[in-house]
This record gives C-alpha cells, sequence and structure tokens, in this order.
C-alpha cells in the first residue's frame, strides 16, 4: 500500500510539471508576512493564494515542504516539514507541524495544490522566513545608556545620546544580522548609512515596571511587560576593513515627561541593547554587542519630546561621529543599565516610516518674521527645511491643526552657518494642516519646507467609491484621518492631543480598518498591547492600550473580547483566540463582579467612571448602566460564540447562562411597555438593544419601529456617539432599511457628515459640532457601512476567514453607481454595480479562487441574467433571493 502512494504521489508530481495547470499557487506567507526575518512562534502560520483565469476553481488538496536549504527544496526534499499530500481546502491558517524551530534558524518553503478537479498545480516559487532570538540566552548584549537619571522624579529631559563602536572585519564576510533595541526611539547607522526606512522605531509596548502618579483615572497596575526588537540583514553595509556603528537615541514614549494630564508615567531615561552577529565565510562566528566598551556622549539634539516637538542647535553638531576614523577620545564610555522588565520579541507589526512628501502652499509673511504654510489636507509628520542663514540664526516652526490649535507642537532649529542647511525632526511627529515658521534673521519662500506624512505604513487593503460625492468625501476623510493616528502600530484617538490608543475608539472603527488596510499584524501587536495592560489578578481591562490613562468604560474594555471576535471573522485565525481566550474569559468574568443589586453594572474600578456613549450631538443623558450593562450582555454572548469554535461546552454553556440572567436583568430595568422602547428610546438606548439581541422576540418588530419613528422625529439626523452610531447603521441595514441609513448618511445639516462638503475640513472631527479635535477616526466606523451595505461584501460568520462570503449590495437613495474591493486572505474580492441608461442594474463580481460566494439579488428582484441574456438559476434566501457562485469575475443584469 505504501508503495502505491509513493507511486501515486510521484505521478501526479509528474503530471502536475508535464501539464499545464489550470491554477497557480501564489503569494506564500508566514505569519501573514512576505518572507519574515525574525519569527517567534515554534508553530508559525502559514498561507497562500491560487491564481486562475477559470470560474469556479478550489483546493481539494495541499502538499507543503519546508525545508533548510534551497538546495533541499528543489529536490523536493522537507528536512524540516514534509506535510504529504493533504486532503483539505485550507489554504490559511495552516499551523506549521515540523521539526522544533531554534534560534536564528532560515526556513525555505514551497506548496503545491490539487484542484477541485483533483489536477495539480506546478510548484510554487520559494519562500523563506527566518526565526528570531528565541531565548533570553541568545541575547549576549546588554543594556546600555549615557547617564543614570539622577531625577527620576521630575519632568526634566536631557539632550539626547550619541552612541558608537568601531569594529574591524578580518575575514571574508558571509552574512550579517542585526538585532536592535533602543529606547524610547532609536535611529542606527553603519559607517554613516542610516539602516532601515523606519522612523520613531521600535513600536510602543508597555517596556517596563514604573512609578504611577498622579493618575486621573484609578489603575492597579498589574500588568505584564514586552519590548520590542528589530532585525536587519545588513551584510551590504559591512566593508572589508574598519567599520563604525552609530546609534542616537529618543525620548519617545519610554521617557515621555512632556504632557501629565493622565498622569505621571514614564519608565526612564533612554537605553539601548545592540547584537551585531558576524558569519564568516570560513564557518566561524563573532559578536559585536553593546556594553562598556562604547562610547557615548550628547550634542546637537537638544530636547525630543512627543508632544512638544524637538530642539536643535546644528553648531553642536559632531561630524563624522557614525564613520570609521572618527576621533572620540573625549567621549565617555557608556555605562550599564538595567534592564527593562519586559522580555524582547521581535517586531512583525508593521513600522512607521515617511510614506510621502509634500510641498506645501506657501501663503508668504504674516509680518517681519512669520512665513505660513498650508496644506490640503491633515496629516501627521513633520516640517523639513532648507535654509541659508548665519550660524546661531534661529528658526521656529509652530504646527498648528485644522481646528485651529497647535497643542504646543513646535521645532526648533538653530543654524550652524555656511553652505545650504538641512533638517528634519527624528523623534517626534505632528499633527497639522498649517504651519508657521518664526526666523526674524533666515529668510524662506516656497523651497524653504518639505512636509513628510509619517504613520505606520499599513498597505491598502480595500477601496470604495460610489456616485454620491458627500460618502466619497467621508471615505477620504477617513483614510486621512485614520492614517494620521496610526504610530506605533496602535490606532490614537487623535495624533496631537492625546495619541492613546483608546480601545473604545478602537474598536467602533476596527472593521472600516480591516476593510480599507492590511492589519493582521498590526492588531496581534495591539491586542498583545490590551492583554499586557490588563490587570491579571480582577482581569479589569484598561481602556488604553498600553497604558496611558483614561477613562472610558466596559464598551472600552470589551475591545479585548470584541476586536479579537472580529478579527476571526475576517482571518479565520483560532490561534488568536486560543492565545487570548483566558483573558477574554477573565474580562467577562471581571464584570461579573461589578453588577449592583439588579445585576447592572454602573462602574467599573473603585473611584473610577464612565461614559456611556461619548460624544453625542447633545449633551449625553443615555443612562452609563445601560450601555455598560448591554456591553456586558454583548461580550458574554460573543464568548459562548468563542467557547463554540475553540470546543469548550461548558463554557459555551456558562456564557450562555450569564447572558441570559443579563438580558431578564436588562430587560427589567429598562424596557418600557407603553412605549415600547427601552429607556426614553433616544440617544442609541433602542439601538444598542437591538444591535445585540437584547430585544426578546415578540417584542423586535415594536422596538425598531419605535426607533424609526424616532429617527424620523429627528428628520433622519444622528443623535448617537461613537458607540450608537455605527450600530444604528447596522440594525437599519439589518433590518433591509439601508434607505433610511441612506438618509442619515447623506444629511447635510448638523449633527451629520455635512461639514466634509467644506474643503476648509479635510478629516473626521471628534465630536458632531466641531468642538474639540478635527482628526478623531472613531467616527469612521461608519466606512463599514459603505463596504457592506452599499458595496455589499460581507463576511459569514458561519464560515470565518471569508472563504465563503455574502454579496449584497445596496443600490438606495438614487446612488448610479458603487466600486468596492477587499482584498482577503484568499485576493481580491469586487462587487461593482451601476444602473444603466435602461434603468437596468449591471453588477460585477469577482471572487478569488479557493473562495464561493453567496450574491444575494437587490431590490427584492427574483431573476438574474449574464450578459449574455441567459437566465441565472436563483434560489430562495432570507426574504429575498440568491445565487452561489465559485471563483471567478461574473457579469449580470436585471
Amino acid at each position: 500500500m505504501k508503495m502505491l502512494f509513493t507511486f501515486l504521489t510521484l505521478f501526479l508530481f509528474h503530471a502536475g510539471i508535464c501539464k499545464s495547470p489550470n491554477v497557480d499557487v501564489i503569494g506564500l506567507k508566514c505569519e501573514y508576512l512576505s518572507n519574515p526575518t525574525a519569527v517567534e512562534s515554534q508553530h508559525p502560520a502559514l498561507s497562500w493564494q491560487l491564481a486562475s483565469a477559470n470560474h469556479g476553481k478550489g483546493q481539494s488538496a495541499y502538499h507543503l515542504i519546508v525545508a533548510s536549504s534551497t538546495a533541499l527544496l528543489a529536490q523536493n526534499k522537507g528536512d524540516y516539514w514534509d506535510s504529504k499530500i493533504v486532503h483539505s481546502s485550507n489554504s490559511t491558517q495552516i499551523i506549521y507541524q515540523g521539526k522544533p524551530l531554534t534560534s536564528r534558524k532560515k526556513l525555505y518553503w514551497k506548496v503545491m495544490v490539487w484542484d477541485e478537479k483533483n489536477q495539480p498545480s506546478n510548484w510554487s516559487s520559494s519562500a523563506l522566513w527566518s526565526m528570531g532570538l528565541l531565548q533570553a540566552s541568545d541575547w549576549k548584549a546588554g543594556w546600555i545608556g549615557s547617564l543614570a537619571d539622577p531625577y527620576p522624579d521630575s519632568a526634566v529631559t536631557y539632550p539626547a545620546p550619541f552612541f558608537r563602536k568601531n569594529f574591524a572585519i578580518k575575514k571574508k564576510l558571509k552574512r550579517a544580522t542585526v538585532y536592535v533595541c533602543g529606547l524610547g526611539f532609536y535611529e542606527l547607522s553603519i559607517n554613516g548609512k542610516k539602516i532601515g526606512d523606519q522612523v520613531l522605531a521600535p513600536a510602543v509596548t508597555n517596556y517596563d515596571r514604573r512609578p504611577l502618579k498622579k493618575l486621573l483615572y484609578p489603575y492597579d497596575d498589574q500588568s505584564t511587560q514586552r519590548v520590542l526588537y528589530n532585525t536587519f540583514d545588513v551584510t551590504g553595509n559591512i566593508l572589508q576593513k574598519q567599520n563604525a556603528i552609530g546609534i542616537l537615541l529618543g525620548n519617545g514614549w519610554y521617557n515621555q515627561r512632556d504632557r501629565t494630564v493622565e498622569g505621571t508615567m514614564w519608565y526612564d531615561v533612554p537605553k539601548l541593547i545592540f547584537q551585531l552577529e558576524l558569519q564568516y565565510a570560513d564557518g566561524t562566528t563573532e559578536m559585536i554587542c553593546s556594553d562598556k566598551s562604547w562610547k557615548t556622549t550628547t550634542g546637537p539634539l537638544l530636547k525630543d519630546g512627543i508632544f512638544t516637538g524637538e530642539k536643535y542647535d546644528a553648531r553642536l553638531e559632531l561630524g563624522d561621529w557614525n564613520k570609521p576614523g572618527y576621533h572620540d577620545s573625549q567621549w565617555k564610555p557608556a555605562i550599564m543599565m538595567k534592564p527593562p522588565a519586559g522580555a524582547l520579541h521581535p517586531q512583525l507589526a508593521p513600522f512607521d516610516k515617511v510614506v510621502r512628501s509634500l510641498k506645501p502652499a506657501f501663503d508668504g509673511k504674516l509680518n517681519d518674521s512669520v512665513y505660513v504654510y498650508h496644506l490640503d489636507e491633515t496629516v501627521a509628520g513633520w516640517a523639513a527645511i532648507k535654509v541659508n542663514g548665519a550660524g546661531g540664526s534661529r528658526v521656529k516652526i509652530r504646527y498648528i491643526s485644522e481646528e485651529g490649535e497647535d497643542y504646543g507642537q513646535q521645532d526648533s532649529y538653530v543654524l550652524k552657518g555656511g553652505p545650504t542647511e538641512t533638517w528634519e525632526p527624528r523623534f517626534t511627529w505632528h499633527a497639522f494642516r498649517k504651519i508657521e515658521v518664526t526666523s526674524g534673521q533666515v529668510p524662506f519662500d516656497a523651497e524653504s519646507i518639505t512636509i513628510k506624512d509619517v504613520h505606520t505604513n499599513v498597505q491598502p487593503n480595500g477601496s470604495f467609491e460610489c456616485s454620491n460625492p458627500l460618502f466619497n468625501k467621508i471615505y477620504a476623510a477617513y483614510l486621512k484621518t485614520q492614517k494620521a493616528n496610526l504610530h506605533g502600530s496602535l490606532s490614537s484617538d487623535c495624533p496631537h492631543r492625546e495619541r492613546l490608543g483608546y480601545t473604545g475608539d478602537g474598536q467602533v472603527a476596527m472593521e472600516s480598518a480591516v476593510l480599507t488596510f492590511n492589519m493582521p499584524q498590526f492588531y496581534r501587536k495591539w491586542f498583545n498591547d490590551m492583554d499586557d495592560a490588563r490587570n491579571k489578578k480582577t482581569g479589569f481591562v484598561t481602556h488604553t492600550a498600553p497604558f496611558g490613562g483614561g477613562g472610558g468604560g466596559p464598551a472600552w474594555g470589551s475591545a479585548y473580547v470584541i476586536m479579537p471576535w472580529l478579527y476571526f471573522n475576517y482571518y479565520g485565525d483560532t490561534q488568536l483566540l486560543k492565545q487570548h481566550y483566558d483573558g477574554m474569559k477573565q474580562w467577562v468574568e471581571y464584570l461579573q463582579t461589578r453588577t449592583d443589586e439588579n445585576g447592572l453594572i454602573s462602574h467599573e474600578e473603585p473611584k473610577g467612571w464612565c461614559l456611556g456613549d461619548w460624544c453625542t450631538p447633545d449633551r449625553i443623558q443615555l443612562p452609563e448602566p445601560l450601555v455598560n450593562t448591554a456591553y456586558f450582555y454583548h461580550v458574554a454572548d460573543l464568548m459562548s460564540k468563542v467557547a463554540q469554535v475553540l470546543g469548550k461546552p461548558e463554557d459555551v454553556a456558562k456564557f450562555e447562562t450569564i447572558a441570559q440572567q443579563i438580558k431578564t436583568n436588562f430587560n427589567k430595568a429598562w424596557y418600557n411597555p407603553s412605549t415600547q422602547t427601552y429607556w426614553q428610546g433616544r440617544q442609541g438606548a433602542d439601538v444598542l438593544t437591538l444591535a445585540f439581541g437584547l430585544v426578546p422576540k415578540e417584542n423586535y418588530d415594536a422596538v425598531f419601529n419605535s426607533l424609526l419613528n424616532h429617527l424620523q422625529k429627528l428628520n433622519y439626523h444622528f443623535d448617537t456617539g461613537i458607540l450608537g452610531t455605527p450600530l444604528l447603521l447596522k440594525v437599519l441595514s439589518e433590518n433591509n432599511r439601508d434607505d433610511i441609513a441612506y438618509k442619515l448618511m447623506d444629511q447635510k445639516t448638523a449633527p451629520g457628515f455635512g461639514y466634509l462638503l467644506n474643503d476648509k475640513n479635510s478629516t473626521l472631527w471628534e465630536s458632531w459640532n466641531g468642538s474639540g479635535s478635527h482628526t478623531h477616526p472613531m467616527f469612521g466606523s461608519v466606512v463599514e457601512w459603505f463596504y457592506s451595505a452599499i458595496g455589499g461584501i460581507k463576511p459569514d460568520e458561519s464560515h470565518p476567514g471569508l472563504q465563503h462570503f455574502i454579496i449584497a449590495p445596496k443600490p438606495e437613495g438614487g446612488l448610479t453607481y458603487c466600486k468596492s474591493a477587499y482584498n482577503s486572505l484568499y485576493g481580491q474580492i469586487r462587487s461593482e454595480w451601476k444602473k444603466n441608461k435602461n434603468g437596468n442594474l449591471e453588477v460585477l463580481i469577482e471572487i478569488p479562487a479557493n473562495a464561493t460566494a453567496t450574491f444575494v439579488l437587490p431590490d427584492h428582484k427574483t431573476k438574474l441574467a449574464d450578459v449574455s441574456g441567459k437566465s441565472v438559476l436563483t434560489k430562495k434566501w432570507n426574504d429575498k433571493y440568491a445565487v452561489e457562485l465559485g471563483s471567478g469575475v461574473y457579469r449580470f443584469e436585471m
């Protein structure tokens, strides 16, 4: 039997080579990344996509090989793992099951598949991944710094420290790899050349134990810590002679002492760890590690702060300090520093980068010494200057937001004199649309300023466009707002005033972000931040992650359940649910301890407070206990589903029982049978209950009709805050009232999004009336409705990961066309439609190979034809008609 199997396998391999396949295997990824350099998991997840010009293509089996060399891989020898033929349609979340993986190991892999007709593909092109440093003992380097903080309780910071180290290469080099972390931020160079195109690295985490004082919101710190390091192949940067390493450190979040509204929460003065591993052609190795032999000094960067910018005096520049041959006799030895409590982990989350350079409009001089520039949109980043002037001349750059506030954001530069000077900040970012340059002695003109747009470099992953100009402006404003708030692989509330990773803001806008950007590793990192920050004893989940203070309520902490569940629905990642299950479960158990005698939640931590539904148009009157308890029910209900996915029947029963009791208590407290509403039926009271399933079946229609009557009285304006707004659209769409949702979204008068029709507003406001920040992404949650309702692209919860999904477009409100697309793990999903001159609807649908979709006919249509006029068989689907489609591009008319 074994010989027969081997013969059949070889025959299939041969057939795949000799016959032109109907499907190609492309897009190989490990841990959602192409050829990652520092994987930590012993069982990384592998994935690939299929490409075919034919319809209905799927995968019936795969064969995956992992080898320790390209030579073995070419011979189809998987010395680390040979999966053999696995009969499965799965092409994502394939968990490595081979030999144990060790630090630094580089592995090569490829895959072939069999299609739905059992026809083999060719082997894919090879891909690779490298393991990071898996054990603490792999680190031979020590943490070094420039000084021990003499005043740890003071808000004073010190000039940025510079570090350097010389070393020589005397043998032929095969490979050189750097592992580095600098807290808060670092910039690394070798032989005068910057390594990597990242900025503001590494990504922020809960680095260390720290004294927390004067906290605005109470927090019992029972957190865990982690520090992220970065890995670079620097083989091409090493010279076959003398070499020099240069590192400059910034304060970043590790030593953030400028803003203390939420409390004093800094860790320590800057420090670094660096390990360069050299592999020579003769098989020997060498390490260059950070230790007391390194030299350090200070120089021109006198101050750097995330909130307040940089002060730089070019007269103090150090020359070629990061190149070989530099005389550093006046530098002092580095000192060994106490390591942070957080263990070192590789950063797989995307880096912050300068994503584009912009030329601002030059508005001329405001007076004798102030020059003004502006952009057409708000960005986060900084200004790079190019100037000529006498040494000692001073330039101050003030960054002004769209709402006219500078929030203390400014940089200053002192010229050294001589030829043209160029400068830009390194360790801060600002959010602005306008800048004022104060320079009494140095002239500025249109060529003096270039704006650098900086954010976490998440790649575009979806698109939306329709015939409604306001909707397109909302979508564009969301893109700008969200990108401006992506720093350190977390989504902040605003990019200037607070810059904190508020979890409530993050959970409401998550689906919009997932549909628009490539977010798997971004959210994995942020979920780890939430896990680190939470109280491991009580289960309390903080309102910001990494913890930076700030209030919220259960809707904020519940992000730790809601967001992993959404992640699972889009990416099908059970490993993530397993990783965070205990913490998610403990959150629900924590909420059980917060209830009063009526089973309602009025508060979380002692002396804490809850915001309820934040930023309603009028003063918030919706009772906080109603919002809190609704979310208590929601997460208990979701946890029963998570437990079901993970095969935990006892927990399924437990969470179902909890949810049922909450539902009983909630309805007893808040349902008004005479008005058929909850509470007063406004500010989202009925929305939350309908969205989360708190309304008994026999009352559902009455409550929904009460909601419709309420919206009519408001002349179809929002009266909801950040929590209720996306849920309102969801409830309307689920009940086939997207016509009402369209009216809400299309409102030109306040409260609504009509302010975006004025070009002076390029980003989304914090509040409906324009008070506060004008760069808050939380109301960008409505973008999900563009994709799921107008475009019609929706996950199928019964098939997580989008191997099967739903296309159900809603051509509402006189729209004449829509183009929407989303790149799933299987490939591109497209839903486009337009109304032709005959009044018919033309629809284009694209389904990636190895996926299927249910196309639900819009407008209660029952018949469908392809573009040739041939009828397509439909079936009853709920109260509509639908057709099941395999992969491919389809064009219909109806």
